[in-house]
Order: structure tokens, then sequence, then C-alpha cells
């Protein structure tokens, strides 16, 4: 800034001064004949010159403070709102129906011979007995299946204790479909004391094996007690 002024103000002031001493050159000349004006003559050239200087100076003031340069304001940087972050959505899990396995429904074959066991009409199961003693096993049974029975059925010893009752009978009657039927067997008590269970069952067309139970494979017993 000091520079500024400086290189401002000289050419300024030498332009003032010229002009002063232009001025005063150009005033009336007058040769004084006496002291009197002759001091009078100096003290308003002196006055003049005064003047001439302090306009000059007030002049130098003004143009040097037009000629500074002004400060140029810097912008304050406007604050800038950080971005706001963008929330990206959470997505629904997608939910996949899965339907439960298909049951299987038996074919009418499979159920075609099927037995329910509905009493023991006899003998039920730890019925004690004699040595050597006889008896007639009864059981009653229910056509569950889809079929009639008739009199090609048999009912048959599978295994366990036989009891001396034949390995092989027929069916006693025809039975519908939801009929029931009683199927009885002679046998007889074993000699020595104990506990004796036989295993029996059905037998359908072409010698095909069924009895009771969910699947139809299921075996019917007869069980006693030798004393």
């Amino acid at each position: 800034m000091n520079l500024t002024r400086s290189r401002f103000q000289r050419p300024l002031a030498t332009l003032l001064v010229a002009a002063a001493l232009l001025l005063t050159a150009c005033g009336p000349k007058t040769t004084p004949t006496s002291v009197p004006e002759y001091i009078a003559t100096q003290v308003a050239a002196t006055m003049q010159a005064r003047a001439t200087q302090d306009m000059a100076e007030t002049l130098i003031a003004r143009m040097t403070l037009q000629a500074m340069p002004t400060d140029t304001p810097v912008p304050t940087p406007t604050p800038t709102s950080a971005p706001t972050a963008t929330l990206t959505p959470t997505l629904a899990p997608t939910v996949v129906y899965i339907p439960p396995a298909a049951t299987l429904t038996p074919t009418p074959q499979s159920l075609c011979l099927k037995a329910a066991l509905v009493s023991d009409v006899t003998i039920p199961d730890g019925t004690k007995l004699k040595p050597n003693e006889t008896f007639t096993k009864t059981w009653r049974f229910r056509n569950v299946g889809t079929c009639a029975w008739n009199t090609e059925f048999d009912i048959i010893f599978v295994s366990g204790d036989q009891l001396s009752a034949p390995a092989i009978l027929d069916f006693p009657a025809a039975v519908p479909v939801g009929g029931t039927i009683d199927i009885s067997v002679n046998m007889t008590a074993p000699a020595s004391p104990g506990t004796y269970t036989g295993n029996w069952a059905f037998t359908g067309p072409g010698r095909q094996v069924f009895g009771i139970g969910a699947d139809g494979k299921g075996y019917f017993q007869v069980k006693i007690v030798v004393e």
C-alpha cells in the first residue's frame, strides 16, 4: 500500500508545483516603488505560495485516496451441508410357499383285502387251560377292505405254536364288504405247562396273504397258559 502511494504522489507533486509556478508567473507583475510596497508584495507572494502549496497537498491527498486500491472482500464460503445418506430400503424376504408332501392314498387294490378284529369270542389271550385240554378258538372279524370274501378264501397257520390245529381251513361263508364273520379253529393245549402263542392269517385269490392292521398285513393270534 505504501509503494502505491509513493508511486502516485511523485508525479502529482511535480504537476502541482509546476501549476503553482505557472500561476505565479501569470499573475500581475508590478515593480514596487517603495519599501512598504515591496514588503507588501513579498507578503502577498508568500501567502499565494502557501495557499498554492496547501491546495496541492489537498489535491494530492484526495487523488491518493482515490487511487489507492480498495481491498476486495474475500467472499466467505457458504458452508455446504453434508449430503444426506440415502438409506437403501431393506427388501422383505420372499416367502416361498412349499406345499406339504402329498399323502399317498392307497389304491383300491391295496385296500381290497383287509380285515379288522372285532373281538375274541372265545379263549381270550392269557386263558388258563389244563394240559392236553381241547378247546375251540373263535375270532370275530369285519371285512374292512374293498373286495368281498368268498368260500375260496382260507384261514392259515403262520408261525408260533400250532396247538394241534390244521394248517389250513376253508372260509365257512362269504362275507360282503363291511360284513362280519366268526372264524373258529379247534385246538389242543400242550401237555407241558407254559405260555403258548400261535399266529394266523387269511389268504385270498392267488394265495395272497392278508390279515388285520392298518396295512392289512398283521396276524391275529391265540395265546394260552397251560398250568
